[in-house]
């Protein structure tokens, strides 16, 4: 575990883009950890979630995203990704 939490979320985002899910996951929980105040971090926690089904996690990421940094460029992105989410499956 990178003992820097830009590192952790570095190669937390690698393993996303790679579809390592579980192995991005507890990066980004230590990198949440260690700065929680940093929208970005909170971001990528709620992408990772999404993808792997938790639902409620993801909504609680994304919010806490935008709380922090309501004026991201990533704003919208994360209100459509919770909208998506707010949206029952047919």
């Amino acid at each position: 575990m990178p003992q820097s939490p830009n590192a952790a979320d570095t190669l937390a985002w690698a393993y996303y883009k790679m579809g390592s899910y579980n192995s991005a996951l507890p990066l980004l929980q230590e990198a949440v950890k260690k700065a929680p105040q940093n929208a970005t971090y909170y971001y990528h926690l709620g992408l990772v979630y999404q993808k792997t089904k938790k639902v409620a996690q993801a909504k609680n990421s994304f919010q806490r995203a935008l709380q922090l940094d309501p004026k991201s460029p990533r704003a919208e992105e994360i209100r459509r990704a919770l909208a998506e989410l707010n949206t029952p499956p047919s």
